[in-house]
């Protein structure tokens, strides 16, 4: 059991979430977005098979909602969920080994789909010490394509090296567990 799991007990919402939706390759995915947040994304790019669109918080707090999507991943690369978190995690993880962390909270499969949900992050920035970043990250799989939704915070750490409030992630988590995908219509 890691540091964020064993605090995951029945709470109070301290996030207020809408969900929306945006229709990426060959699906609509639905995910959480703060109702504080303006729904005008900061950035939007699609370049080949990639797509990418940011949310930023609107005080500059160094926190974001960042939605990807890898078009045919699953059947070009062959990659899924569980091997694209490994290799997040290895990237980071050669960050800054010694300050690394990551905890998976959330596995589900359905049908041949998974969908993973993990905190992962450093305790201490190489280039800047007195701070730390965390994202909740979930992998999701389409038919054909995958999908990471990452919710990021960068701050001044706490004592335990953690910057996230632990009831504050848990309404997070609770909220990743709904991001679900639909087929996109076609005319």
């Amino acid at each position: 059991m890691g540091f964020f799991s064993k605090f995951f007990i029945p709470y109070t919402p301290v996030v207020q979430n809408s969900f929306i939706k945006i229709p990426i390759f060959n699906e609509v995915l639905h995910f959480p977005l703060p109702d504080t947040w303006s729904a005008e994304p900061t950035l939007r790019t699609l370049e080949g098979g990639n797509f990418v669109v940011e949310f930023e918080a609107p005080n500059e707090s160094g926190q974001k909602l960042t939605v990807q999507g890898f078009n045919s991943a699953n059947a070009d690369a062959e990659l899924n969920a569980k091997k694209l978190m490994k290799m997040m995690e290895d990237e980071m993880r050669g960050l800054n080994a010694p300050h690394f962390y990551s905890e998976t909270l959330f596995s589900q499969t359905h049908m041949t789909q998974q969908k993973l949900i993990t905190i992962m992050g450093l305790k201490e920035l190489p280039d800047e010490t007195e701070s730390s970043q965390f994202s909740l990250y979930m992998i999701l799989e389409g038919k054909k394509d995958l999908y990471i939704v990452q919710r990021s915070w960068k701050g001044k750490p706490n004592k335990e090296g953690f910057l996230v409030p632990k009831d504050e992630l848990h309404a997070w988590l609770e909220d990743f567990k709904e991001i679900h995908l639909e087929a996109l219509e076609t005319a």
